[in-house]
Parts: C-alpha cells; structure tokens; sequence
C-alpha cells in the first residue's frame, strides 16, 4: 500500500512537513509506503480553460503537476497538509486543489474511493477553517475521509515547535492509524464488494 502527502507549505522542512513526518512514522510501522510531494510555490493557478476536459491532463506548460496527478492515482491514500495562511491554505495548495480537482472530475474520477485526511497547522488560529477548506475537496472527490481524537490540527510557529504540541502529535498519529485501517479493509472487501457505478453528473445552473 502506499500514501502520498502533499506538503503546501513554501518551506520544504518547516512543521508542515514535520508534522507530516510524524503520520509518516505511522505509516512505516504498518508497512505503508510513502512519500511527500512538495509543491511549494511552483505551480501556476488554474486557467478555467476546461481543455483538460478534452486532453485528462492540464494543458498549462508544465509545472510538474501531471505528473503529481499520476502519483496520486496510483496512491491508496492522500494526506493534504498546509499550514495556515489568513485563515485559509496557501496559495500553492490552492492551485494545487483548483487544477488537480478540475482534471480529476474530468477524467472519470481516479481518486474516488480512496483514503483522503486533512492537515492544518498554525501558529494560532484558522485552522479549522483551512481543514474545512482541505475536507471539502476531499469529499468532492468522493474520497473515504477517517477521524481522529481531535480535528487534525497541529500548533507552531518557528521550525520544530509543533513537535511541542503533545494534542496535535498523538491527533496525527490516530489520523495515520485510522486511515491505515480503513484502507485495509477497502482492500479485503473490494473482491466482494464492487463500487457503485459513477454515473455521469448532473449540472444546474442556477441563473438563466
């Protein structure tokens, strides 16, 4: 099996990724792999083109984010971690989740059914807003989204300090058990039994 985080957080090793980090110790104990993506600042907003209708790929030039898209299907599980930003994700893990939603529900829905969790970190507060943020899309890709203890959540601010947060550290590691097991046991049950059909969505546009 195997899980990838996304760390939205510009800094490649601050307590984002720690606190990835610590889902990951998890993880290794149950003989999960995985692996961290870093997007960082590097991919550019979503254009609205909606070509990724015709192609299932994006048609901006390339950033690496088709590439992370593959990565994600061939995943069991996704973690989505960004820190907090005026009370919401990066921009970068915006951009991320506005193109990467946007060719997926394009594409027959890859992720649907897999094992998704969100991760905020703050220095303060906003992040049950950002974990809001990181859930909604979550859901809309059909994804199968375990709890905790506590919302997963984690608090600090200088490189390190969320390893002090005693709350945060033992929410993620539950978060990590949790969704260890739920993708257990889809995979024991997918022989017996199968997914529902996706039928094709319906769209209403409220002005006419």
């Amino acid at each position: 099996m195997k899980i990838i985080g996304i760390n939205g957080s510009p800094r490649a090793k601050g307590n984002t990724r720690l606190a990835l980090d610590t889902m990951g110790e998890v993880f290794a104990q149950e003989g999960v792999e995985f692996d961290i993506l870093h997007i960082g600042h590097k991919l550019s907003p979503c254009s609205g083109c909606f070509r990724c209708a015709k192609t299932h790929t994006c048609t901006l030039p390339d950033d690496g984010l088709n590439a992370m898209y593959d990565q994600l299907i061939q995943a069991d599980g996704i973690v989505l971690a960004s820190p907090v930003y005026f009370a919401s994700v990066t921009s970068g893990m915006r951009c991320f989740l506005d193109r990467i939603g946007c060719i997926d529900m394009n594409n027959g829905r890859k992720l649907r059914m897999k094992v998704g969790v969100p991760v905020a970190v703050a220095r303060r507060a906003g992040a049950v807003n950002a974990v809001d943020e990181l859930f909604h899309y979550l859901n809309y890709a059909q994804m199968l989204i375990p709890g905790s203890l506590y919302w997963p959540l984690a608090f600090g601010q200088a490189p390190g300090e969320v390893a002090q947060d005693a709350e945060g550290i033992q929410t993620l590691q539950v978060l990590a058990q949790e969704m260890v097991y739920v993708m257990k046991v889809l995979d024991a049950g997918k022989a017996q039994v199968p997914l529902p059909p996706l039928p094709r969505k319906v769209y209403t546009n409220f002005v006419r």
